[in-house]
């Protein structure tokens, strides 16, 4: 998740957003915000589309994993995105063409089979699945990208004995050596749990941080691209599977503050010849 503040950092994925879009998004996420009456709303990205462009803002309150999204085509009016189920997720995966930037756009979807036989209507003519429009896409690419490719760096989130995660504001960031280590950076999604190879994997096992997977295993091999900036004081990490996710971690020093955050800029559609290309 991107900040606005942190909107510089942008450059480092090769991404640009002019300063009129700067200028609107940096007003109307604050209307956003008390519009909504959330405590946090960030930028997560812009999904690129053939007509227009959709930004999308995502908001929040205590849990950071009950977030809601908004989008906008015009960097001033935000609309939210509708909550889909795991039947449309399944369809949505299925699309891989480049989205239109026409909200009200349906994609038609392939016939259902089961059990190797096409299921026939009262005419003898196989059925056709009720059409997802583009608003629904949206908001299923998101969800697949956060679950995929959302990461933190080891340390920036914690578990009270209650179980619930919370932001550590006393994280001053990771070491010149784990920043360059896959290791030291956790899949940012809920419903992890310590095993036994986790434990094996993990030399200094903190229960209380080491709460979410690690990506060094992600398959296949090379997903990420890890780039040292700044003269090695910044970190930077591209997704090949989702071509337009960008991190970036800088740690805190005497003159500055430590940052990290993510954000996405692409096509939404997934690399699903990664591995063959690697």
């Amino acid at each position: 998740m991107f900040l606005m503040d942190d909107i510089n950092y942008l450059n480092l994925g090769g991404f640009t957003i002019n300063y009129e879009d700067r200028a609107g998004l940096n007003s109307s996420i604050r209307i956003l915000k008390d519009a909504e009456k959330y405590e946090n709303v960030s930028l997560w990205g812009r999904i690129l589309g053939v007509q227009k462009d959709y930004f999308i803002a995502q908001c929040w309150n205590d849990d950071i994993f009950d977030r809601k999204y908004f989008y906008s085509t015009d960097t001033i009016t935000w609309l939210q995105l509708p909550e889909i189920t795991e039947e449309e997720l399944k369809d949505i995966s299925q699309i891989y063409s480049r989205f239109i930037g026409d909200p009200s756009y349906e994609y038609q979807l392939p016939n259902p089979v089961q059990n190797n036989q096409t299921q026939l209507d009262d005419e003898n003519q196989p059925q056709e699945k009720e059409p997802i429009n583009e608003e629904k896409r949206l908001s299923g690419v998101i969800k697949m990208i956060n679950y995929d490719v959302e990461i933190i760096p080891r340390g920036s989130y914690y578990q009270d004995r209650l179980k619930k995660i919370h932001f550590n504001y006393k994280f001053k960031g990771l070491s010149e050596k784990e920043m360059i280590d896959l290791t030291s950076y956790f899949h940012f999604r809920s419903g992890f749990k310590l095993s036994l190879d986790t434990i094996e994997d993990r030399i200094d096992i903190d229960q209380s941080i080491d709460i979410f997977d690690n990506i060094e295993k992600d398959k296949p091999d090379g997903t990420w691209s890890l780039q040292v900036e700044h003269g090695g004081s910044t970190i930077t990490l591209k997704s090949l599977l989702w071509p337009g996710y960008f991190f970036f971690h800088t740690p805190r020093t005497a003159m500055r503050q430590c940052k990290f955050g993510s954000m996405y800029n692409g096509y939404g559609i997934k690399n699903v010849n990664l591995g063959i290309m690697l």
